[in-house]
């Protein structure tokens, strides 16, 4: 749960970041009483289409010169700042997306761990002279092989069995 914490957090800086440079270019183009970027290239809706030998292009290039006039060189800082935001999302996207990874890597070995851990307890409950054929039981070997490679019956290897199959199954409802 901790990573996913240091996820949000990642996202929540990331998100004030980008509103702390939105209300910086908004207090500069306010102070200059400039028109926004896109207020300047967009054709103005009062004004009819009517050709008047320039044409949309004419107008829209008249309306960017004027804006460059004005204030080119804040134009430029706004689209340099706009473009060196727009590579602080793509390089915060690829960490989460990391992190994410790292995540999943991280659940595959705890539930790992805590299989392993299920087992060293099973082996703490069992008796010494048990241990062996209860770990052979967790690997899956069948009750004949128990019996043969700990030198004991086959009613006592099944039943070791069947009681590590019953520890295992309590495991699984502990977890749950």
């Amino acid at each position: 749960m901790g990573t996913r914490t240091l996820i949000w957090a990642v996202i929540g800086l990331l998100a004030t970041y980008v509103a702390f440079q939105l209300l910086q270019i908004g207090r500069r183009q306010g102070a200059a009483g400039k028109p926004r970027q896109t207020e300047a290239t967009l054709p103005d809706p009062a004004t009819p289409a009517s050709d008047g030998g320039k044409g949309d292009d004419g107008q829209q290039a008249q309306q960017t010169g004027d804006t460059t006039e004005d204030g080119g060189d804040d134009s430029e800082r706004v689209g340099l700042e706009l473009q060196q935001l727009r590579r602080d999302v793509a390089q915060l996207r690829g960490e989460q997306e990391a992190q994410r990874k790292e995540v999943g890597r991280l659940g595959d070995e705890v539930s790992r761990l805590e299989q392993a851990l299920a087992g060293v307890h099973a082996m703490q409950q069992a008796s010494p002279q048990y241990r062996e054929a209860v770990m052979l039981a967790r690997q899956g070997l069948e009750s004949e092989a128990i019996a043969e490679r700990c030198s004991i019956s086959v009613a006592e290897a099944a039943l070791v069995k069947s009681l590590a199959r019953r520890g295992e199954g309590e495991g699984e409802h502990d977890e749950a």
